[in-house]
């Protein structure tokens, strides 16, 4: 048991490192407005949660390209629902090239262009498929880890697009809500151990539309919404919930919503350092098929280096 015991004399140089620097905050993320409540720190976890069509697969893909070019971040991918491996790395190059990969009449990126997108997305981007069987999250972690002996790199994150592509135990007798956080705390301990940070995605329950002036609409959902909801609250570190607000309505200080109007809301952060509860609000350009922010002169701000970096 020595392994898993320790006295505060164990970790005296690290104590040390602590007491001199402190605790630092994570990676940026892109936006001056989301890095307020939100980054990302190595051997964590980001649990983003929405329901059906919200976009929370494409803010995990800004997130991760944020990573890649202003951090040089290498990710290991499995997005089961985003499609094939060709239809994956697809999207991707649509993300960094910030116009659409496939011939398109209104904007397309050039041969020249195409070329540089693919050599970056060479070299930050490993997908993931398993392609008829189920994969545990074991099994996920040995495919990281074998990518990283194949390429001999080093993995900074790792996505898990959507959790229900994850095998859980439910045989045994198993609640539902205790095999799923079973899997999160492997999430969470494999994550520490081989300082990743791994971005899960997951559905809410089914919301049902509510009216308002004839606009449909679903509340903005809390963390019971999501099936075995409290066992993602206790495991998660970071959580946020992503939500499209509903075009014809407004806001409660009545602003009305713009069409392509997204609010970020932080609902869990941990260390506190890393990030705080709050919202964000973003806009997503379906073309670029990235996210921006509005700056206070009004102008449009997409993705952008870290300021004084």
């Amino acid at each position: 048991m020595r392994n898993i015991i320790y006295k505060i004399e164990d970790v005296r140089d690290s104590l040390s490192t602590l007491r001199k620097e402190g605790v630092k905050k994570g990676a940026w993320t892109g936006f001056d407005s989301l890095f307020d409540k939100y980054s990302v720190k190595k051997g964590s976890t980001t649990y983003i949660y929405a329901g059906a069509h919200q976009g929370k697969s494409q803010f995990a893909f800004e997130l991760m390209m944020n990573l890649a070019e202003y951090s040089d971040w290498k990710w290991a991918v499995y997005t089961p629902e985003t499609g094939s491996p060709t239809e994956v790395f697809a999207e991707l190059l649509w993300v960094y090239l910030r116009k659409p990969f496939l011939i398109n009449d209104h904007m397309t990126a050039t041969d020249e262009e195409t070329e540089k997108a693919i050599e970056f997305i060479n070299e930050h981007f490993y997908i993931i498929d398993s392609g008829l069987q189920d994969l545990s999250v074991e099994g996920f972690y040995t495919a990281v880890e074998q990518i990283e002996s194949d390429n001999f790199i080093s993995i900074d994150g790792c996505m898990i697009d959507p959790f229900t592509e994850i095998k859980t135990d439910v045989s045994s007798g198993v609640r539902d809500d205790i095999a799923i956080g079973q899997v999160l705390t492997k999430i969470r301990k494999h994550s520490a151990e081989k300082d990743y940070h791994t971005i899960v995605t997951v559905h809410t329950k089914h919301q049902q539309a509510k009216y308002k002036n004839g606009v449909p609409y679903v509340d903005k959902p809390t963390m019971n919404d999501i099936a075995g909801g409290m066992q993602w609250s206790r495991k998660g570190m970071m959580i946020v919930n992503v939500w499209r607000c509903p075009f014809g309505l407004e806001d409660s200080n009545g602003v009305p919503y713009e069409a392509n109007q997204v609010e970020i809301t932080v609902v869990k952060a941990k260390p506190k350092i890393v990030g705080k509860l709050g919202k964000v609000t973003l806009y997503y350009d379906r073309m670029k098929n990235r996210y921006y922010e509005v700056d206070s002169r009004g102008e449009k701000q997409y993705a952008y280096p870290q300021p004084n970096s």
